[in-house]
């Protein structure tokens, strides 16, 4: 092979030098003024490792379980024929009068309860009274040893009597504070003395307050109960027919 010119040998080696020192200077990021651009998703975050998970809906509806009602069960009977020492409901009107339906039927089987219900009505305004109850343990002249329990649900009786709305509106406070009654009696009870046992009632507000019993009966079973409580009613009415 003939030798190279050394003039072509010269202008080779300056151009691979030229080469070389353009390649290095693209590689090298300092000089570079512009950044390069990046795309949507490289400057989305990384999700963080630390983050805590939301709940599921059916863990937080495990944490807010609805707490146990009271039961209502209906069964035909005698209401005064139940067992001693049993609690009788029924509903009043906050003016002490017993006259009629079956808060008349109170009063001749129990005389002295009444006496105690007029005269806790005399002693007491009728805006005081609704919503609220009574609790009368058996007296003396009682001898089937029942128990009387009054829920306030309306002020006054017959043609003054409060509207459907508003016994409605008064029959669940009336009712949740007889059983707290019955409650703080059963828990002071010592000695040979005897507690609450059944509870029964009639259709309360049906009668002479001319509610309808479905509606109340709607009330009583959203009535929320605790440990310990009473747990359900009986509530016994003479078969139709």
């Amino acid at each position: 092979m003939a030798p190279m010119a050394t003039g072509t040998l010269d202008t080779w080696i300056h151009s691979e030098q030229s080469n070389t020192s353009k390649k290095r200077k693209s590689n090298n990021t300092d000089d570079n003024h512009t950044p390069p651009k990046r795309s949507k998703r490289d400057l989305t975050p990384e999700p963080s490792s630390t983050s805590v998970a939301k709940p599921s809906p059916d863990s937080k509806q495990a944490t807010t379980a609805a707490s146990p009602t009271l039961k209502v069960i209906e069964e035909n009977g005698d209401l005064f024929a139940a067992p001693p020492n049993t609690l009788l409901i029924h509903a009043c009107n906050c003016t002490g009068s017993w006259s009629a339906g079956i808060a008349q039927a109170f009063k001749l089987h129990y005389p002295s309860a009444y006496q105690t219900y007029s005269n806790h009505c005399k002693a007491t305004d009728p805006e005081d009274l609704i919503g609220t109850a009574q609790l009368i343990p058996p007296q003396a002249d009682s001898t089937s040893k029942h128990f009387v329990g009054c829920l306030f649900t309306s002020r006054h009786y017959g043609r003054r009597k409060d509207s459907p709305a508003k016994i409605l509106e008064a029959t669940g406070p009336a009712m949740r504070d007889l059983l707290r009654l019955v409650g703080e009696f059963n828990a002071g009870v010592s000695g040979d003395a005897e507690g609450v046992g059944e509870v029964w009632m009639c259709r309360v507000n049906s009668g002479l307050f001319r509610v309808p019993w479905s509606k109340t009966r709607g009330v009583l079973e959203g009535i929320e109960v605790g440990v310990g409580d009473v747990e359900g009613v009986r509530v016994v009415a003479l078969e139709e027919g």
